[in-house]
């Protein structure tokens, strides 16, 4: 594989330096319990997604590079990311490297979920560029399967949007796994969810069942097909775990 020199996805083994082993690891355990379930719904609808992103979305150039986002809750967007992650990996058998791309509030989402709100990433790298960068990214207890957390913003939001940068530390990525999944919070709160968006091959709007409203599912909907996101596919999401 070709390796970026100033940001090469080598991963930490470990998070301990952030108090986040127990999280992964807790994570993990409720990951293999679910998707190793057979009669288990979720597992099952996961493996089938993994599939389908499978047929559906090929690049000659590179990996493919989904986002994942809420209307509402963050919460949503990272429980569907973890487990897709995990499904990538064991159904395909492919590298993933998953990106809290949220600028602010990091305490929730993938960020939060696997322990590491004290370490750097995306939003570092949106600031402060790619040099000596390659330490941000952490395996995870699932070989194969890498995460770039979301940073620690200087004031929560006043991170900014570099597109540059973003569109730098994509291609990277794509070199190097052949899933690139991003985090992304909703484009009705931040505009520069949207233009994160518009880098990304397709954009997933996650609706939580009996929970999301359909004005404000359309309203996201708009926003992004608007702004230039080209592909936006609705999933209905079952009740949280």
């Amino acid at each position: 594989m070709m390796r970026d020199r100033k940001l090469g996805f080598m991963p930490q083994e470990s998070s301990k330096a952030y108090g986040g082993d127990r999280l992964l690891g807790a994570w993990y355990e409720r990951l293999r319990e679910i998707v190793l379930r057979s009669p288990e719904p979720a597992s099952r609808a996961f493996r089938f997604m993994s599939r389908l992103i499978e047929q559906e979305f090929v690049r000659s150039d590179g990996g493919v590079c989904l986002a994942f986002s809420s209307p509402e809750a963050d919460s949503a967007s990272a429980h569907a990311l973890l487990m897709l992650a995990y499904c990538l990996r064991s159904e395909l058998d492919s590298r993933v490297l998953m990106v809290d791309a949220r600028l602010m509030n990091q305490s929730v989402g993938v960020t939060g979920r696997l322990g590491l709100t004290r370490a750097q990433g995306f939003a570092e790298i949106l600031r402060e560029g790619f040099d000596d960068r390659e330490h941000l990214v952490h395996a995870t207890p699932v070989p194969g399967v890498d995460v770039l957390p979301a940073g620690d913003p200087t004031g929560e939001g006043k991170t900014p949007l570099d597109r540059v940068r973003l569109a730098q530390l994509l291609a990277v990525a794509r070199v190097r796994y052949p899933y690139v999944l991003l985090q992304v919070g909703s484009p009705l709160r931040d505009t520069r969810n949207v233009m994160i968006a518009t880098e990304c091959d397709a954009v997933f709007l996650l609706a939580e069942e009996n929970q999301t409203f359909m004005k404000m599912l359309d309203a996201c909907r708009n926003v992004l097909l608007s702004n230039g996101v080209k592909d936006v596919r609705v999933v209905v999401t079952g009740a949280k775990p």
